[in-house]
Formats: structure tokens, sequence, C-alpha cells
């Protein structure tokens, strides 16, 4: 094999070099993440980090280490592998889609599509198989392929990722998909509209996102490799030593000591403060490894193979080198240290007017307190002292004299909050003296409490150990103690507090109050006079920050001062809880000594086990949380619709190759606790109590135990949920959201649901459950016990036409669900038959029993025979009784039920007789009076007339339908609404509209058939009620005489009024008639 040292990996060119790779705690890391520690079920494995940060090597390294080649992080061999080796698919990006680039890797033949790709991946994998080994798929440079697919709105691109993603996926194949990327995925597409970012994050979720920033030692032993023609004089040795333990000991940059030592020996002329600025800023502005590498072969002015006058490459060195080589980079609005570099720059200025002969010495120290400024850690030491070992050991020089005058000029000074020697620009504020001034200003009379819970953050603490075994996340939550009467019981997602006391209150009061909050920890204070005083500091802080609001430099220094104190002050209360062994901690009357953190969470641990004891163990993330998210809302709802619908089949009959969240929920909460189960004697499913052994059996018997409660007194269902929320069960809402519902249905023939407005509830449906999620407080539940002597009454209701059969699903049915059969019956009643009085005696009272009836247990058992003038115990004693009940509720029922048909068949024989018709067969009679009024032309009828006659015309073929329709016009209304006083005058109004109709069809047939004239068909009555029919027919073709003697009548009544004229008219015809 080749030796390389080439720093710019390539995975497909470099497969056969050897490259001298630096295995580093994170590159260990991710490697056993992906191969060892894989508990999960993906093995889609993004890694995410800067450009040359190493990855395209770690993935020579990962194939390598893979095929025994050399173990870079961990022997597969040695651990419970299902493959000897492995294959790989080696891909490195470029402006194309990964269609195309894939179809010619796997050497797809004709056109490329997602199904040839997934058909070719498949087909690799199992010629591996054969081998006994694994398949890895990688592409590097992954982003490529995402650009192209954004830039070309390409769907299919994303659907082929989300593919192969499920093919490596699969837990059964031993397959992987790697991929590198520079930003996280959905950068990619953050041009993307909306609903194609939506696209892209269910893709990005099919992965899982490593980040793969490695430490600077990877890059730092590439530089030792190419230092090596450079050896420490022996003069120099023992500075480079102390040198080394000096920047060990100030925390500036990371430091291995086991690991690192070799390598900072290898480094001179660098040292290991210079060589680390080198390669993060390197990393920062240009493109990290190629850049090193660049600079390691430099020989312009500012290489380090230029400057071997001196004894060291410094940081002071690197500042030369950086702004001499990247100056675009540097001065770019881009850059985030652009500000400090542009300090750095005006400090270099302000110092040439104050050192003369020193300048260049100056320059160094100046140049090194800017670059140590941006690129060492946070919380390092940069003081003074350093400052002068640092160049006393690398130059020779003593620049205590330089750091001096250069404070002295307000051109740097120390800054606490940042532990860090930096510039001081542009502002005259002499702090200390400001701080000793403002002291009189401040109010010392300040409570501590009230100013802590202003100030610092306190935290949530996740009680890790007891959450990992039970499944139910535990939270213990920091707040500041106050006084007594705020302290509550924990509720809610919090499930108890950590009271911080300040104030000196008695040891014996506190563990006293304790026993009635035992969810709560107090911790009484011991260093408050520490607390104080940083409290006061702080106020100093904010006063001067009020006082000096036009001096911007100066807010700036202050507020990083503020921040700095606040940290402290975080630490004082946070931090030395533990460090303080005088603190006290008390729990439920008891004091207990916590040491540190580990024995906090061990305790907090014991507390949660003996607090909430009754918390089932129940593992599945999804629901066992206190809120849920829309899609596992959404999840609740589907499963509880399978339940009501489903619920007698297996696995509620969800499909066997698909895996919705709703199918994975019911499979650990109600299939493999035993809850949904298969009734062996009865042949289906059904959700039961669970067996002894289940994890979820005594919080069954504890939701048991609630229901019977109610068997005196009906409670409310917010009871339920309140008796699940707190001790000593406190279950999470996500978790009691999806039980009760569950329960509801798996008892649902126990117990009586009434709505506290409606009354009872008999059918439990999922708009009733969906109303009982958002306001259970709504209704209330009571449970009965119905044994022994009304067993057989229930025989008998159960007997009933159409009310007995109540079985569903092969279920039992209970008087719960005849009493809801009994409401069906009310409910299916119209409003005649609810109101009429046309009924028997004893079919009227049981009608209004039924009606008025609110309790299950009280109306069948009391009401309903009380109504039929029954005694409720000598039915339960007597069967002879019994039988004469039953006998006597048929009929009531059935006459009931035959009210409204009964009504109908009056209407009919109306109909049939007002026609004259022959047959009371319906289709035999509407044949019969359509053919009667078939002449009539309805456009020439009255309105109501005209509707009548549609309707009776009607194609209707339906009796009911047809005679409801005809009476609805009669009646002026609906028939369903009819009153009994009404009865008369529906039928009288029948038989007028139906005479009308009869006589208009035999003047339009005479006036349509004759040419001697007009008819007209005439009806008197006289005072007895009796009436004469006749019929007159005015002749067209009259004599002249007539005409003569009919013009004379006319003029002669023409002088009286239009009455008069009637009356003379009708007393005239009357007399012809003889009436």
């Amino acid at each position: 094999m080749e030796y390389s040292n080439n720093i710019s990996t390539n995975i497909v060119r470099d497969e056969s070099k050897f490259i001298d790779y630096v295995v580093t705690p994170n590159s260990k890391e991710i490697f056993d993440r992906i191969f060892i520690n894989n508990y999960g079920a993906n093995k889609s494995f993004n890694l995410i980090g800067n450009y040359g940060t190493g990855k395209s090597t770690f993935l020579w390294a990962l194939e390598k280490n893979l095929n025994k080649e050399k173990i870079f992080f961990s022997d597969l061999h040695s651990k419970e592998v299902r493959c000897s080796d492995y294959d790989f698919i080696k891909i490195i990006g470029e402006n194309d889609s990964l269609l195309n680039v894939l179809g010619k890797e796997l050497k797809i033949k004709g056109a490329y599509t997602n199904s040839k790709i997934s058909a070719a991946l498949e087909a690799r994998r199992l010629k591996a198989l054969k081998k006994n080994n694994g398949l890895v798929l990688i592409i590097d440079e992954f982003g490529k392929f995402l650009e192209f697919a954004a830039k070309n709105g390409s769907s299919d691109e994303l659907f082929l990722i989300q593919q192969i993603s499920e093919w490596a996926n699969d837990d059964s194949n031993e397959t992987y998909f790697i991929v590198t990327l520079h930003q996280n995925f959905s950068n990619y597409g953050s041009r993307l509209s909306n609903q194609d970012k939506l696209e892209w994050e269910k893709v990005r979720g099919r992965f899982v996102d490593l980040v793969f920033n490695e430490p600077v030692e990877q890059l730092i032993y590439f530089a030792s490799k190419k230092l090596k023609e450079f050896t420490i004089p022996t003069h120099l040795e023992s500075n480079f030593k102390d040198l080394l333990k000096l920047i060990q000991s100030s925390k500036l940059v990371g430091y291995n000591k086991i690991g690192n030592e070799d390598l900072g020996n290898s480094l001179y002329p660098l040292d290991w403060l210079s060589a680390n600025v080198l390669v993060n800023s390197l990393q920062r502005y240009g493109q990290n490894e190629r850049s090193l590498f660049s600079f390691l072969n430099d020989d312009t002015e500012y290489s380090i193979s230029n400057n071997l006058k001196k004894d060291f490459y410094t940081v002071s060195n690197i500042y030369d080198y950086l702004l001499n080589t990247l100056p675009s980079e540097i001065n770019s609005s881009d850059n985030p240290h652009r500000a400090q570099w542009l300090t750095t720059f005006r400090a270099l200025e302000r110092a040439e007017l104050v050192f003369e002969e020193d300048f260049q010495v100056a320059s160094e120290v100046i140049k090194t307190i800017g670059l140590v400024n941006i690129f060492s850690k946070a919380g390092g030491l940069f003081d003074k002292a350093f400052i002068v070992q640092y160049f006393c050991l690398t130059r020779g020089v003593d620049v205590s004299g330089i750091l001096d005058k250069l404070e002295n000029a307000g051109i740097t000074r120390f800054y606490k909050y940042s532990n860090k020697i930096n510039f001081l620009e542009g502002t005259d504020l002499d702090l200390e003296q400001e701080l000793i001034a403002v002291s009189k200003e401040i109010n010392l009379d300040f409570s501590i409490a009230h100013e802590i819970k202003t100030l610092v953050h306190l935290p949530v603490l996740l009680v890790k150990r007891y959450s990992f075994e039970t499944g139910t996340r535990r939270f213990f939550e920091f707040r500041v103690f106050e006084s007594y009467s705020d302290t509550t019981e924990a509720e809610g997602p919090i499930d108890g507090y950590i009271n911080l006391v300040f104030e000196d209150l008695k040891v014996s009061e506190i563990r006293k109050q304790s026993r009635s909050n035992t969810s709560n920890i107090y911790v009484l204070y011991k260093n408050s006079k520490q607390i104080r005083n940083e409290v006061l500091i702080i106020f100093k802080y904010n006063r001067l920050l009020e006082k000096h609001q036009l001096d911007i430099n100066a807010l700036k220094i202050l507020n990083e001062e503020r921040v700095y104190h606040l940290q402290q002050l975080e630490n004082l209360v946070m931090n030395q809880l533990f460090t303080n062994d005088k603190n006290i901690w008390i729990n439920d009357g008891n004091i207990k000594e916590v040491l540190n953190k580990h024995g906090l969470y061990d305790w907090l641990t014991e507390i949660c086990y003996s607090l909430y004891n009754q918390t089932p163990i129940f593992n599945n993330e999804l629901i066992n949380r206190q809120f849920l998210s829309a899609p596992i809302n959404a999840a609740r709802k589907f499963l509880i619709r399978s339940l009501l619908e489903n619920e007698h089949k297996e696995d509620l009959d969800f499909p066997l190759d698909k895996f919705p969240p709703q199918k994975a929920i019911y499979i650990s909460l109600l299939k493999e606790s035993g809850i949904h189960q298969k009734n062996r004697s009865l042949g289906y499913f059904e959700l039961s109590r669970p067996n002894r052994h289940s994890n979820l059996y005594n919080l069954w018997i504890a939701s048991e135990k609630f229901l019977k409660s109610s068997l005196s007194n009906k409670r409310n269902l917010l009871e339920f949920y309140e008796l699940l929320e707190h001790k000593p069960y406190k279950l999470k809402k996500g978790f009691i959201d999806f039980w009760i519902p569950i329960f509801l249905i798996a008892k649902k023939e126990d117990y009586a649901l009434f709505h506290s407005n409606g009354g009872f509830v008999p059918f439990l449906i999922e708009d009733t459950i969906d109303l009982i999620h958002k306001k259970p407080q709504d209704f209330l539940i009571k449970s009965y016990d119905v044994t022994g002597l009304k067993v057989n009454l229930l025989e008998s209701y159960k007997e009933l036409v159409n009310i007995g059969d109540s079985s569903s699903k092969g279920t039992q049915s209970t008087f719960l669900s005849i009493f809801g059969n009994f409401l069906r019956f009310q409910r299916g009643l119209n409003n005649y038959t609810l109101k009429t009085e046309k009924l028997s005696s004893k079919a009227i009272k049981l009608r209004d029993a039924i009606v008025s009836s609110k309790d299950p247990e009280d109306a069948l058992f009391n009401l309903f025979p009380s109504a039929l003038g029954f005694h409720s115990i000598a039915i339960k004693e007597d069967e002879e009784v019994l039988n004469s009940f039953t006998n006597h509720i048929q009929d009531a029922i059935r006459e009931i039920r035959n009210a409204y048909d009964e009504l109908l068949s009056r209407v009919e024989d109306v109909i049939i007789r007002s026609f004259y018709c022959t047959s009371s067969d319906f289709n035999v009679y509407k044949n019969e009076i359509q053919s009667k009024i078939r002449d009539i032309n309805p456009a020439l009828l009255g309105k109501v007339q005209s509707i009548f006659c549609k309707r009776l015309v009607s194609p209707l073929d339906d009796r009911i339908s047809w005679i409801k329709s005809v009476a609805d016009v009669a009646l002026g209304k609906n028939l369903e609404d009819l009153l009994d006083e009404e009865e008369p005058l529906l039928f009288s109004n029948i038989e007028d509209l139906s005479l009308g109709l009869i006589k208009a069809a035999e003047i339009r047939s005479f006036n349509e058939n004759s040419n001697q004239g007009t008819l007209y068909s005439i009806r008197f009555f006289g005072e007895t009620g009796e009436f004469v029919d006749d019929k007159l027919v005015v002749e067209t073709d009259v004599s002249e005489e007539f005409i003569t003697l009919k013009n004379k009548i006319s003029d002669s009544i023409k002088g009286l009024d239009q009455s008069k004229r009637k009356e003379l008219l009708v007393e005239l015809l009357s007399r012809e008639m003889h009436i």
C-alpha cells in the first residue's frame, strides 16, 4: 500500500493509499455510535462538519477498520456482529442528480428510475450477503446533490433519498447509508416554499445527525509531520518544556497530557498555543487542511521557514502570516471577528504614539492579545503573569513594563468576565473608582430571595435514573423560597421542587413544614453573605449602566462585567449547593447529606419512587409525556376510532405491513400489556382486565376502584383525571389522555355517562369521547351493581321486540344498553306520537315515563313498572307477575310504535272516501284518483288546490311518503306535528280539496267536449245542514228574446249595491232549486 501524507482525502482516489490517520475521541465516538451503540432503527447517518474537519479522511479510515486492514477505532469482530466483512459503494458529490450518478455507479442499463436504483442496491446487498458481508453506501460531499435537487425542484430526488434510507434502515439487513454535509440538511432547502420545506424535513428525519467537528489535534498532527525537519536547540529545550506547562495550566487551549505530550514536543518552532491559534484561524479563514498544508510549504517572508532567526514561531508571527496571506478574508464583512481585528489595528496605531524604542516588542504583545482573545477557550487565563512568562520563554524579554504602559495609556485592561487582558477602546472610565463612588447610592435593604428570582435562571432537573427505569420522565424545579404559604405540592409537568432558602430560618420549622409538602426539598444556604455581596456588585453595575448611557464603549465594558458577575452569582447559588458542605437539605422532615450532583440525583430517584409508587412502568415516549405532539394527537383520535369500530378484531384490524404511530401505540399500550386480548370462550377480541403480571394491572385496578366509587353517587369525570394526575400515580397528561378514553370504552357496559346539561348519554361515540377530552368536568359517571333478583327483570326486558336485541359484537347486554335502546326508541318517535292522547292509558304512562327518565337503574326497575301499575318488588319476587308485566309493556310499546301508523291509516281512509275509490289497495286507489283528475290543468287551480293536485299525481311509490305528502298540504304543516285537536280539521280539508278537484275535473271535461256552453257546479246548504248539488250549463247560443230579458233584468238591478244584487239572485236561485 502506498503511504501518503496528502491532507486532502478523496475516498475513491485514495482507496489504496495509507494515510497516517490520527484517531480522536470524537471520531471514535462517531464510529461506535454507527456500528456498536446503534440501538435505534436508523442506520442512515449524516456527518455534519465544516470544510476540512477530516470527514473524508474519517470515511477512509472507517473502510480500513471495517475490512480489518487496520483497526483505527474498534474491532467489530470482537463484538457480536452479523457479518465478516463489508462491501462498499462509494460516491463523491457532484453537480448532477443523485439518480444519474448512482445509476452510473451501479451500472444500470437503460433509463434510470428510482425503482431500478432500489433493485440494484438490493442486488448488491444480496451479492455481499453470499460472502457473509454487509454493505455500506457512502456519499461524500452529499450537499452537492442536495443543492442540485433544491435548484431543480426535484421531488423525485428526495423520494429516492428517502427510499435508500428506508432500505438501509431495515433492521433485518446489515446495511448502512452514510453521507457527509457541511451544514444542516434543511439549510440546503432554505429557499424553497414552506410545503417543499416540509418534504425536506420528512427526508431529514430518516437520518441521524452526527456532528463531526474534529479537534485541532488531527490538524496539529499533520503539522508536526512536516516540522520534523526542525529540531529544538539544546539551549531551548528547557524553555520549550516550561512553555508547554505554562500553556497547559492556563487552559487557553485544549491539552490532553496523555495524548498531546509527544505531539506538543514535535511542534517546534511552533509552541502549543501558536499551533492551536494557527489551526483554528485557518479553519475559520482558510480551507482548513488545505491552507495548513500551504502554510507548512510556504517560503515567503512571513513563513515559518523564513523566521528561524527568532527562537520560536509565536502567536505574533501567526498574526503577521494571516494578515499578509488572507487579507480579504480578515477584512471581509462576513468575518465574525472583524471587530476584534479592527480594534487590534487601532491599538497598534495608538501604541505608536506611546512607545518609541520598545514599539516592536509592544506590537508583538498587542498582536498576541488580539489573536488569543479570538481563538482561545472561554474561561482560560490570559493575564499579565501569563503574557510576561510567555514572552520571557519565547523571546527572552520582560514585557511587564510594556503591559503596565499599555494599561496606563488606556489601551488594554484585564476583564474579569472573560478572565483575559483585552483592548480598552474609546472610554476614560475608571471602573474601580466608579464602583467605590456608586456604593453610596445603593439601598442595602433588599430581599436576597426576591433578587435571586430576578437575576438567576433556575434550572429544571430531569431525574434520569427513575425516568429511564419507569419510562415516566420526572422533573424537579429549583425555585426560591419566600414563604411557607407559597409552597405547594408539585403539579403539571413538574414532579417536585427544590426550594432554595436564603433567609435564616429554623431547621426545626422547615422540617415540620416539609412533612405536609412531601414533593418539596428545602436547601438552607449557609453562604448567603457571599451571595448578598455578589447581588450588591450587580446593583452597582446596574447603577453605572444608568449613569453612562451616552458612552457606548463604557456600556460595553459595564455590560460584560455585569454578565460576569451574574455568572458568578449563578455559580454561588447553583454550583456551590454541593461544594459548601454546610448547606442543609431537608425533605419530608428528614435531613439528608448531599455532597455532589450524583448524590442529589440518587436522592431524587428515591423520592420519586416513594412519592409515585403507583406509577406504572411504561416505556413509550410518544405518549408518556406531558404534552402530545400534533401527529400523536391525531394518532390518539385514530386509535379511539379503531377501538370503537374494531374492538372485536385482532390488532384492531390494522394493516400487517404498515406501522403508523397509532399502531405502535396500540402494541405497547394495549397488546403487550394484555389489555386487548382474545376471549377464548366467545372467540372474539375485547378490552379487559390484564393479568397480574402486566405492567398496567395496578393502574387498571385503580381505575376500576374509581368506577366502583360511583355506585352510590355520581362522580365528575374530572375527578378521575385528577386522581391520576396526582400522587401516588401522577401520570403524564399525554398518557392520561390515552388511558381514560380507552378505559371508558373497555368498561362501557358497567356505568352510565351523564352530561351536566344534556342528561344521560346512552352511547359512547367518537364525538362524546372528544368532548370528554376537551371538558371532562362537563361529564358525570355512575356505576351500577345489577345482581340477584333484578336479573330476571333484565332478561324480560331483553326479550322485548326490537329493544331486547342489544347484543353487539358478541358482548353481553346489560341494563345500560337496554336503557340506551329505550332512549333510542324514544328518540325515534315523532312529535305526534310523543303528544297524542289517542293511546291507552298504560301506553301514555309508559311513554311519559320513558321521556322523563334520567337514571337507567331507576327507570328500568321503578319508573317503567310503576307506569304500568306494577310494584317493582313484586316483579322481582313473582314470576307470574313478571310475565304479566312483560306482556303489558310489550303491548304498550307496540301501541306507541303504531300510533303514527294508525294516523296514516285514518288519513288514507278519508282520501279513499273523498275520491269514491272502489279499492283500499294503495296502487289501485292511487291510479283511480289519478284517472279522475288527470284532465285538470293545475295552472288554472288555486295555490293550495294546485299543490294538492300535484301531490296526488306525484310519482311517489311509497305509501307512507305519498299519504304524508298529501296530508301535509291539507294540514298546512308537517303531519308529524299534528295535534289531536287538529285531526277533524285535517279530514275536512282533505274532503273539501278532494271534492273541489272532482268538480274541477267534471267541469273541464264537459267544457272541452261540449259546444253547448259553460258548465258550472253549485252546492247550496240550508239550515238543516243538508245541501243540494246542481249543475248548470250557461248556453252560448241563445235567442234574441233571452238576451233581451237578461239585459232587462241586469238593468233593473244595476241600481242596487253588490251585496243586494247577490242577495236577490241567490234568493231567486234557491227558489228554483226548492231549497
